[in-house]
């Protein structure tokens, strides 16, 4: 198995260098590539990538996961699955300051891209994605796993009511205020799910931070989104 590596930025694209080497088609889009809620915009980086137009959730914040299927466009939901026979198939979330997870096994077989806010954290996200790809015939001890850009804990402020969803390894404090951290805390249920630890890549660029590379909700209050496109799919060796 590869040992998880950061994130490398190609013509306004984040490529995971692990799924690069599997030949995995895959890219996530800095802002750069504009705003992902432009249909046209959303097709053009698509192609890209040497993908078609990607299927898409109606994310709600939950748990719900989704096989990736033709007709499965606009389903309520916060995840994709990827396995044999979804060649063809480009599935996609979208983000602005919640995590954006990829999840793989090491043959490139399985794989499957999850939303995550602080709601699907603290609702088992991570260990559901983990468990939608095991039931589809992957082994959680051969998955790897790789956080996109989303808001980091030095920034994350939020309210005490958040401690009784978390534990407390998944908090930072500085004085009287609370800090999330997603990193922590997804690192943590996939671990618990059996992905092996060192299978988990670094901390990715924080979206709040960065104003001139990425779309936060926090900062600009609108609907300016990034896209996490995944496919089965494998480029020319």
């Amino acid at each position: 198995m590869t040992a998880a590596g950061a994130w490398l930025e190609e013509e306004g694209f984040l490529i995971e260098p692990r799924l690069r080497a599997l030949g995995l088609r895959h890219g996530f889009t800095t802002k750069r590539k504009g705003a992902m809620k432009d249909s046209a915009q959303r097709e053009a980086a698509a192609a890209l990538l040497g993908l078609p137009a990607p299927l898409l959730l109606k994310q709600v914040h939950g748990t719900t996961i989704h096989r990736a299927a033709h007709s499965a466009q606009g389903l309520d939901g916060d995840g994709w699955t990827l396995g044999p026979g979804d060649e063809g198939l480009c599935v996609a979330v979208f983000t602005a300051d919640c995590m954006p997870l990829y999840l793989w096994t090491d043959d490139g077989k399985y794989a499957g891209v999850f939303h995550a806010g602080w709601k699907g954290m603290a609702a088992g996200m991570p260990g559901k994605a983990v468990e939608a790809l095991v039931e589809r015939g992957a082994k959680a001890s051969r998955l790897q796993a790789a956080f996109a850009p989303h808001i980091s804990a030095d920034v994350y402020k939020v309210g005490a009511e958040l401690e009784k969803s978390f534990p407390a390894s998944s908090f930072a404090r500085k004085g009287d205020d609370l800090f999330l951290d997603l990193d922590a805390d997804a690192r943590r249920q996939l671990e618990a799910a059996g992905v092996p630890a060192s299978m988990i890549g670094p901390a990715a660029p924080c979206t709040l931070s960065h104003e001139d590379a990425y779309h936060s909700f926090r900062r600009a209050k609108d609907g300016a989104r990034m896209l996490a496109f995944l496919s089965l799919d494998r480029r020319p060796s």
